[in-house]
């Protein structure tokens, strides 16, 4: 997964692919092209780019196994020359990553105890919930990565939960 902070975050919760949309967007593809490329619908592409105006983000991935493909460093290497490489950061730590330290949690909680009939049931139910996260919340979320890089560096990518 791709996470973004920026300005326009509420309107940009609904895909993984918002950070690339927008770079895309900016090196001149149309919807249908990113679209393409991204394997997602175009009516996806144009909700975003209204959502994104032009405004400021930060690009973090996980490097799950598909986004670490020859295709999709090929694109990201076309269209965003200079993007981070895996090997400059702790590979799949979760610690480091909000969505995993934090997020993910948040939202277990919320439908813990619930049972789903359906996967459909349970992405709905999990909608539900990541919508009414707290804007404050993510804030200091996304603001905490920060102390645990430090952290990171200082333990040397060991463990470093406990100097939190």
């Amino acid at each position: 997964s791709f996470v973004l902070t920026s300005p326009y975050r509420r309107a940009m919760k609904s895909s993984p692919h918002r950070p690339s949309i927008e770079l895309l967007f900016k090196r001149g593809l149309g919807s249908a092209e990113i679209a393409r490329r991204l394997q997602i619908s175009s009516s996806t592409v144009r909700i975003l780019r209204r959502h994104f105006a032009g405004g400021p983000f930060i690009l973090q991935q996980n490097w799950a196994p598909s986004h670490g493909s020859r295709s999709t460093l090929a694109v990201l290497e076309a269209h965003f020359p200079g993007f981070l490489d895996k090997n400059l950061g702790p590979a799949s730590n979760p610690d480091l990553n909000p969505m995993d330290f934090s997020v993910w949690g948040m939202l277990e909680g919320k439908i813990a105890g619930k049972v789903f009939a359906t996967v459909d049931d349970l992405k709905a139910a999990l909608e539900v919930a990541w919508a009414s996260i707290d804007d404050g919340y993510l804030r200091r979320t996304v603001n905490s990565v920060k102390k645990r890089l430090r952290a990171c560096v200082k333990a040397r990518g060991s463990n470093f939960e406990i100097l939190l």
